[in-house]
């Protein structure tokens, strides 16, 4: 392919994924239209069609887009400045406030990412487990930090339970406020997110249980 003909087809590609976050924030994929992507990219169909092959093919798009939005996030506004001498329920506050910003900014896109990740697993690859990866990874260098205040004997337990929690709870009340246990929450956001890190507060400080012999 030339140069120019590459940097045309670099550029429709552009405005079809600026389409694509547009019209996720007004409605869920599935009811997104190739002929509305068309539309607000200021395209044809049928050049949309010579990018795309068809609307799946959009799918590893969201998960572009979350992981890009999710990458400028942490380095900027997101970066979290851990105090040690505050303690960890102070850094647990910090990191659900934290948290919870990006859901607010970009819950649209969280949703999409995490519909897909389920119905559609072979059209991201090892993407979303990669981001749980390195996740639970951050998770461990908090708990480090932490150690004297931390009372699970197990680590690596530990980090996958919180990574499990700060990716549950947060994004349950977010992506689906009025569906399934979340519409049982009467809390405001605020206590919300401190609820969820004196939740995770109490998990980390509790001493393991005794083990039963045998």
């Amino acid at each position: 392919m030339r140069p120019t003909q590459q940097a045309r087809s670099r550029e429709t590609r552009d405005r079809l994924v600026r389409a694509l976050d547009t019209k996720l924030r007004e409605k869920a994929f599935a009811d997104v239209t190739i002929a509305e992507l068309a539309d607000a990219a200021g395209l044809s169909v049928g050049a949309v069609y010579r990018r795309f092959e068809n609307k799946d093919a959009f799918i590893p798009v969201i998960f572009e887009l979350y992981r890009e939005r999710l990458e400028i996030f942490m380095a900027g506004e997101g970066r979290l400045e851990i105090e040690p001498a505050e303690g960890l329920r102070a850094a647990l506050h910090a990191a659900c406030r934290t948290g919870w910003r990006f859901l607010d900014q970009h819950g649209y896109l969280v949703r999409a990412a995490h519909i897909y990740s389920r119905l559609r697993p072979d059209l991201i690859g090892d993407d979303w487990e990669a981001m749980l990866d390195q996740a639970r990874e951050s998770a461990k260098s908090l708990l480090d930090v932490f150690g004297d205040e931390v009372k699970r004997t197990d680590r690596a337990e530990a980090a996958q339970m919180f990574t499990y929690l700060m990716n549950t709870l947060p994004i349950e009340r977010a992506i689906y406020p009025d569906e399934g246990a979340a519409a049982v929450l009467t809390l405001g956001e605020e206590q919300f997110v401190a609820a969820i890190a004196d939740t995770l507060y109490g998990y980390l400080v509790t001493p393991d249980r005794a083990q039963p012999d045998g």
